[in-house]
């Protein structure tokens, strides 16, 4: 779950990390509340922005500075009239102008390499760090945390020198980052004021789907959706809606592709990683990133192949997984079966799937695909997914030849 800027603040301020006086308007705010606000601000100069998941939002005019309550006014409107991948603003984040001596940049991640926390940080902070600065970093053990001496090797080690406060705010971000199940946390900028106070400007934080669960601040939170399209909304509420199945998960990750002209239908991570890294290798376009697992319900699967094939453009549909050990195949492909019976497409289709039930289902998928005339090619663990990717690609540039 991505959270947008405020909510990220607000785990900030528990953790003790400092941030601006701010206050959040919705499009239908009341101007004597934004007054009240700008009474307590020094000078009334503040800084808006639109409350959205995703960057470049100050090259997008989501971004804007005031300095008096009509001007803010008139930015506050200004930025409500926009759309932010073809979503409407719903929020504004209103706060305090900082008086700025200095930006830096702090990211918090996992190393999937080390497999440990990966912390790094810049004397450089604001837009375009990650195309004009390279981070200095360093892993931290888990088990023993982060210490000061690795704190003060990794700001000294990005040409700063250190200080007990910064020491401190990095400290409080890490174990923000760890007590919150984060998968990602960043701020860019820190700022430094003229006073010596650090302050985190922006939040960007992620916390792990798996870890919700046990963080109650979080089970209300409704996810931002403003950076999704239309389909990609529809297929993280397959889980939500439908038949009510608690088993399996699906279309909780899909994404679209700009450009893609093969369908992929992957089950599990790993699956559907191998599986665009093959078609790509191979020079052939993914349409979609999506993943299913878990054993899901004919209806999930057949709701997630309905909104995987309702893109235009397909030349090519790739249908991919390792050999389960749970998943019933027979019930999940039949799933895909149904829409396929629906939309008859004319473009090849390589299925590679293995497990429980997938003769039943092979058997099945021929005698339909020999009735209704549908180029469906079927595999199961006697070729490796990466060759069924390169296969799909091959189809495809067979059928155009």
């Amino acid at each position: 779950m991505k959270l947008l800027e405020h909510v990220g603040k607000d785990i900030f301020k528990e953790n003790g990390i400092d941030i601006p006086v701010g206050i959040i308007l919705s499009k239908d705010f009341d101007t004597k509340d934004l007054g009240r606000f700008l009474n307590t601000i020094k000078d009334g100069k503040v800084i808006i922005k639109a409350q959205v998941i995703g960057g470049k939002r100050k090259k997008s005019g989501l971004v804007e500075k005031a300095e008096s309550f009509d001007e803010a006014i008139e930015k506050i409107n200004d930025i409500f009239s926009k759309r932010y991948n073809n979503s409407l603003i719903k929020k504004v984040l209103v706060e305090e102008m900082l008086d700025i001596e200095a930006e830096y940049f702090l990211s918090i991640l996992y190393d999937t390499e080390s497999r440990k926390p990966m912390i790094l940080f810049s004397k450089s902070g604001g837009i375009d760090i990650e195309e004009n600065e390279k981070p200095e970093s360093i892993t931290v053990d888990i088990l023993e945390g982060l210490q000061d001496k690795d704190i003060q090797k990794l700001v000294e080690g990005s040409g700063l020198d250190c200080d007990a406060k910064l020491v401190e705010m990095i400290k409080r971000s890490y174990l923000c980052f760890i007590d919150n199940d984060c998968r990602n946390l960043e701020i860019n900028p820190i700022i430094r004021t003229s006073s010596g106070d650090y302050i985190a400007a922006d939040a960007k934080v992620t916390i792990d789907d798996s870890g919700i669960l046990r963080q109650e601040k979080f089970k209300d939170i409704e996810e931002d959706e403003s950076s999704l399209n239309d389909r990609e909304k529809a297929a993280r509420r397959i889980d939500q809606e439908g038949d009510k199945s608690h088993r399996g998960s699906t279309g909780k990750t899909y994404i679209d592709i700009e450009g893609g002209e093969i369908a992929v239908l992957a089950s599990g991570g790993g699956a559907s990683l191998v599986a665009m890294d093959a078609i790509i290798e191979a020079g052939g376009k993914p349409a979609n990133y999506t993943e299913y697992s878990g054993n899901p319900s004919r209806e999930k699967v057949r709701r997630l192949t309905e909104l995987t094939l309702s893109k235009e453009g397909l030349k090519g549909c790739l249908v991919i997984g390792g050999k389960a050990n749970f998943t019933d195949i027979f019930e999940t492909l039949s799933g895909f079966m149904d829409v396929i019976m629906e939309i008859k497409p004319r473009y090849p289709i390589v299925i590679r799937r293995a497990g429980p039930r997938d003769k039943e289902a092979f058997e099945m998928i021929r005698k339909v695909a020999d009735e209704q005339g549908f180029d469906i090619t079927l595999y199961g663990e006697e070729i490796p997914m990466s060759k069924a990717a390169h296969i799909m690609v091959q189809k495809i540039g067979d059928a155009n030849a």
